[in-house]
């Protein structure tokens, strides 16, 4: 999902920040409510594309010497367990796609969105049929959001899709070609128009974000098929999860796919409200918050937050990150995701000796 900036006003201007944000020149936004993507350019296979015109312009060495300086500022027990971002490889994401790293000032001056004590709830809209089993997936999912971002995540009750507008229909539905269809799926659902036609209309007064997923397939503008799409003015967005499950693709459910299969939607629920909580796609570390050309390419990226964006996301929402980690550690094992679980216990331990270094630093000062 691509990321919509605002240039700040005037008593947030680069003068009165770090020369580190200043380095960065901001783009205007390119449209009003204009969304990111992700998915596959026609024909292809991409799951992200950057909006044109949109973001920070910074490459080359100027993107190289802003790294260096957040690296530098980074202690070792933060970064312990992440891996930097190195040279892409052919068909990945940076390979195709330019980015430019977003450092904390940055972020602030761009006025993310940000909850308050009136709307700070991360609402889940299902969308369309589901069964019993993806039912559970959901409320897994409103679970996993409300641990993730230490905020209030409510599951509410399902949005049929419209039937009987033709007009609107005809907007909303287009039916694949048979020679280009996945298992039953015949059909898919225009992001855009439930963006603009389901959420938007409806979004409930106490959500700081208002998530709608749906089993269905999903396409947006020139894109093959999106596994999301947001719009960041309008704090709505939809993900499709279909995709992340074997059905799609015409196969059988065997041992170990229902547990990939939340795992996925996990991770693009972190993504892309991380997206929708103002966080650009990261090129520090390996992370969730990465670009991603391919579902290979997605399952390679860790569920986590690397300590650039996780330090983004704790001065957002003012969590405590420690008692995050214990509950995200405890999610992970709760759900069967030992990996993850087990390396959330060796990030705590890291995260606690560094709480430990720095108590000693501030009674030596």
């Amino acid at each position: 999902m691509a990321l919509v900036y605002e240039k700040p006003a005037a008593q947030e201007s680069a003068s009165s920040s770090s020369a580190l944000a200043a380095q960065i020149e901001l783009n205007p936004p390119a449209q009003a409510g204009a969304s990111g993507s992700t998915g596959a350019p026609e024909p292809g296979n991409a799951r992200e594309r950057r909006a044109p015109g949109i973001g920070p312009t910074l490459s080359g060495d100027a993107a190289d010497e802003v790294k260096s300086q957040v690296f530098a500022r980074l202690d070792p027990l933060d970064a312990a367990g992440f891996t930097r971002m190195g040279r892409p490889r052919p068909g990945e994401w940076l390979s195709s796609f330019r980015e430019s790293p977003q450092p904390m000032e940055l972020y602030r001056m761009q006025r993310p969105v940000r909850p308050t004590p009136e709307r700070r709830t991360i609402v889940l809209q299902p969308l369309g049929e589901f069964t019993p089993g993806q039912r559970k997936v959901l409320e897994s999912m409103r679970e996993y959001a409300e641990v993730f971002f230490q905020l209030p995540a409510r599951l509410e009750r399902t949005m049929p899709f419209p039937r009987g507008d033709e007009a609107l229909e005809e907007q909303l539905v287009r039916i694949v070609p048979v020679g280009q269809r996945h298992g039953s799926y015949d059909r898919q659902y225009r992001a855009e128009t439930i963006l603009d036609r389901m959420l938007k209309t409806h979004l409930p007064a106490d959500a700081v974000v208002y998530l709608g997923i749906t089993m269905e397939d999903l396409w947006a503008s020139n894109l093959a098929y999106v596994f999301g799409l947001g719009s960041f003015k309008d704090r709505v967005g939809v993900y499709g999860l279909c995709r992340y499950y074997p059905e799609f693709w015409g196969r059988a459910r065997g041992p170990g796919d229902e547990l990939k299969g939340l795992h996925r939607s996990c991770k693009v629920l972190n993504h892309e409200a991380g997206h929708m909580f103002g966080l650009s796609h990261c090129v520090f570390f390996h992370c969730s918050m990465n670009g991603s050309n391919s579902l290979p390419e997605t399952d390679a990226a860790p569920i986590h937050f690397c300590p650039v964006c996780q330090r983004k996301l704790a001065w957002n929402i003012g969590y405590d990150p420690l008692k995050r980690f214990d509950a995200l550690e405890a999610f992970y094992r709760a759900q069967g995701l030992s990996e993850d679980a087990d390396w959330m216990k060796a990030r705590i331990g890291n995260w606690k000796n560094l709480l430990d270094k720095q108590a000693v630093v501030e009674e030596e000062e």
